[in-house]
């Protein structure tokens, strides 16, 4: 598992050319290096460093700290990860550039990822033919921890982002089988050859719809809009890709 730590650029310069550092001022006063994780990293960079426009994310595999990494509440009960020992250039995974945005700051994919489509992508996906079936490839990575709008009644429950999906996949198959639809493939990822070392999904299917009327009946029904609320908790990012399904065949092309 991945956790975040946000560095000034000075502090994460530090960081390279002396190949450790003991963290912040506010690391060094309460005795460990603060670190976030991707869910709670945008509420991080909100509250600690707003309006800074010299900073780095980084990123650390929880496993390359061992023992000296403590889950410990903190915000409202939450936990957090704490290092209690010097972080390592050689630890660090990986490190971007955390520029400002028009509010907050721009967090790349692994933070804020793609959850819902843009108006542009659905748009795009009404002007093409409505009337062939839909083979709609879904890869989803799901969050530690469901993410809920405060005002919604399971905001508080403590639900994972596995349990959240699960109440979506419920709420949501009596609408998918009424507009014709179903699950034609389902497959449990296990790693990649060829892409991001980093990337992984927790699930992977292709759902087939009789048309793209009825894929546009089954999100736009209330239950399903309803439903999808537990969809958005759940999700850290995803790819839904409409394919129009052809012939197997016996080759590659």
């Amino acid at each position: 598992m991945l956790i975040y730590k946000i560095f000034r650029t000075e502090e994460w310069a530090a960081l390279q050319a002396g190949g450790a550092t003991e963290g912040a001022p506010v690391d060094l006063a309460d005795g460990y290096i603060h670190f976030s994780t991707a869910d709670q990293a945008p509420e991080t960079a909100a509250k600690h460093f707003a309006g800074e426009t010299s900073l780095m994310l980084i990123a650390v595999e929880t496993a390359a700290l061992g023992d000296a990494l403590k889950w410990e509440p903190s915000r409202g009960g939450e936990l957090f990860p704490h290092l209690y020992a010097p972080l390592r250039s050689d630890q660090v995974a990986w490190a971007k550039p955390l520029p400002p945005a028009d509010t907050g700051h721009l967090f790349p994919e692994e933070i804020v990822g793609h959850v819902n489509p843009t108006r542009p992508q659905f748009e795009a996906f009404k002007a093409l033919d409505r009337d062939h079936p839909l083979d709609m490839l879904n890869l989803i990575r799901l969050r530690t921890r469901a993410g809920y709008a405060a005002d919604h009644e399971l905001a508080e429950a403590g639900l994972s982002g596995a349990e959240a999906y699960s109440n979506y996949g419920r709420e949501t198959a009596p609408i998918l089988a009424r507009v014709g639809g179903s699950i034609l493939w389902r497959g449990q990822f296990q790693s990649v050859m060829i892409g991001p070392d980093g990337e992984r999904w927790d699930h992977a299917f292709i759902a087939r719809y009789p048309s793209a009327h009825a894929f546009l009946a089954m999100v736009t029904d209330p239950g399903y809009r309803s439903a999808s609320v537990h969809r958005t908790a759940a999700v850290r990012t995803s790819r839904l890709i409409r394919c129009a399904p052809a012939e197997a065949g016996t080759a590659f092309g």
